[in-house]
């Protein structure tokens, strides 16, 4: 009886992910325009719902008792959450915003996967980039752009608390390698 509802509770979940990469490719597609850290937390609340509406209907009955899906269910979900979460931040919106795989991705489309220094510091737009930054924080009301000056939002605020405590406690400031690109005076 154990064995079946775990090995039902370990299909639960891998079934789970993969409908999210499922349904993650099509909203991508519908929802181009869109954040994408919104369409990702969209299709991981659809997918985890979704997955568990359809187990109720359909493998509820297999369990060895009521009890035993419900705590598989709710487990798989979060666990699934979890998964879908930590695959959203480690992939597609590392990808869109790390400048490292930009330039790993421009490099692997020149012929010899090789370039010049000269010419990446030709080609790399830094206005662009801080523009863009700038530009998603205004819309998650992160920082406010009056004119000439940008100032922080109580918002803003309290996201860096957030990751000065990250940078603080994990010492990744102290880390070999570690580069502050907006050093303070």
């Amino acid at each position: 009886m154990i064995l079946t509802d775990l090995f039902l509770f370990c299909s639960l979940f891998l079934f789970q992910i993969l409908f999210f990469f499922l349904l993650h490719v099509i909203v991508l597609r519908i929802f181009v325009k869109r954040n994408i850290l919104y369409t990702s937390t969209l299709t991981i609340i659809l997918s985890v719902l979704s997955v568990t509406f359809l187990s109720y209907a359909l493998v509820s009955g297999l369990f060895s008792s009521p009890e035993s899906y419900a705590v598989s269910a709710a487990g798989s979900g979060l666990a699934a959450i979890f998964a879908c979460g930590l695959y959203t931040f480690l992939g597609p919106a590392t990808a869109d915003r790390s400048l490292a795989c930009q330039l790993l991705v421009f490099l692997s489309g020149k012929p010899g996967a090789e370039c010049s220094r000269e010419e990446l510091y030709r080609l790399f737009d830094p206005a662009g980039f801080i523009e863009k930054r700038i530009d998603e924080c205004k819309v998650e009301n992160i920082i406010e752009d009056p004119g000439k000056t940008i100032i922080l939002t109580d918002k803003g605020k309290r996201i860096a608390r957030i990751y000065e405590f990250l940078l603080s406690s994990l010492r990744l400031r102290g880390r070999n390698g570690y580069k502050e690109y907006f050093p303070n005076d």
